[in-house]
């Protein structure tokens, strides 16, 4: 879990916490941070174009500029055919390699600790007062060899791993995500 996330206590000891970094538009590296995998439950009386009971990996994303200045973005990934272009972006950009026809297969397990780059835009907003604000959204997830920005970027280091061959057929019925949360302890494997 993100310690961003984690509960205090009544008479816990407060940090003052870092200020909102609003980073300008371009070409960032990452590192990720944290990764929570879960179901997405639709609203009650709305509409939503994610199916119901989709399973959904939220992924805490830490930018660094050459300054050295930090903004943690978090990003759901919805594992369902339409979103298929955005999953495989992602894990392209971590250094998962790609098959002759371009598909890439998914390792959760891998995710924690692994970098990346990613382009990022100023999204303009109203915020719950009805006030104008601004934030930062990932517009596109990019590969190693298109992994370029400001000067003083360095190309992150890849930490991939393919997933092991499926050695049996996969098992029907099953959960895909169940309700722990916590990575894989070995790093390995999948959690589903």
């Amino acid at each position: 879990m993100n310690d961003d996330m984690q509960i205090l206590g009544w008479d816990d000891e407060v940090e003052e916490g870092s200020p909102f970094v609003l980073l300008p538009e371009g070409n960032y590296p990452f590192t990720i941070t944290g990764l929570e995998k879960g179901i997405y439950e639709k609203p009650a009386n709305r509409e939503s174009k994610i199916p119901a009971n989709c399973p959904k990996a939220t992924v805490t994303l830490e930018f660094i500029t050459p300054t050295g200045e930090k903004s943690t973005l978090t990003e759901n990934f919805y594992l369902y055919k339409k979103m298929q272009w955005k999953i495989n972006q992602f894990f392209t950009s971590i250094g998962a390699p790609k098959n002759p026809e371009g598909k890439v297969k998914m390792n959760w397990g891998t995710v924690l600790g692994a970098k990346g780059a990613a382009s990022l835009v100023v999204n303009d907003y109203t915020d719950r007062s009805g006030n104008p604000a601004q934030n930062n959204r990932i517009k596109d997830f990019l590969e190693p060899t298109q992994q370029t920005a400001a000067p003083g970027y360095q190309a992150p280091q890849q930490s991939y791993q393919q997933p092991p061959a499926q050695t049996q057929p996969p098992q029907q019925n099953v959960t895909p995500f169940p309700q722990q949360t916590a990575a894989p302890q070995n790093g390995a494997g999948y959690n589903f």
